[in-house]
């Protein structure tokens, strides 16, 4: 299992290394993870694409709605004939509903250990040693300091490492977890468009 691992490393190592040696900052290399937030964003919405039946999954989900709505409807009325129906009808509906939540679930389970050994490498090599100063408003509007506290960004950067590392201090720094996460947002709508999937809001 390690062998494989580290085979799977050497490998993320041949592909990225001469990314990271072109990026403007090569000691920071904060474009070579907006390219990898890119490709992993354009795999997320291919996965989604192709192994979802969007038509059948509008559909049921169309279907799903105005079941609830009738219920909800019906419960009011206090209609026993209706609701007694409706009950009938019911197993229909878990049964749509079972089927929407697994073909939602599918890209995930193609796409989760793929993503997790990138972002194993990216912890592991020099991009888990990336930070980026953001301007006061974002640093604050997406609760950074709130995900450093309880560790979803590993913590709080070391403004000692981070001069130690990148050469310079960095006020408000986020790591490459959280430059991650922002690119993967700033990206997920165009990604979409690209790859022909209806936005997501």
């Amino acid at each position: 299992m390690t062998d494989i691992i580290g085979s799977i490393f050497s490998s993320l190592d041949y592909v990225f290394n001469p990314i990271i040696a072109l990026d403007p900052n090569p000691k920071n290399p904060l474009l070579t993870i907006f390219v990898i937030a890119f490709l992993l964003s354009i795999l997320t919405n291919l996965a989604q694409k192709y192994l979802m039946d969007h038509e059948k999954l509008d559909s049921m989900k169309k279907k799903s709605s105005e079941f609830q709505k009738k219920m909800n409807a019906v419960r009011k009325s206090g209609d026993a004939k209706a609701m007694s129906k409706l009950q009938a009808e019911q197993q229909e509906f878990m049964k749509a509903q079972s089927e929407i939540m697994m073909m939602s679930f599918r890209p995930m389970l193609v796409t989760i250990i793929p993503f997790a050994l990138i972002f194993w490498w990216m912890r592991s090599s020099m991009l888990g040693h990336v930070y980026v100063s953001l301007p006061m408003f974002p640093y604050w509007t997406v609760l950074t300091p709130l995900w450093h506290s309880i560790g979803i960004y590993g913590g709080a950067p070391d403004l000692n490492v981070v001069f130690s590392f990148v050469g310079y201090y960095l006020p408000n720094a986020v790591g490459w977890l959280g430059w991650y996460i922002l690119c993967s947002f700033a990206l997920s709508q165009v990604v979409r468009k690209l790859v022909g999937l209806k936005s997501a809001f």
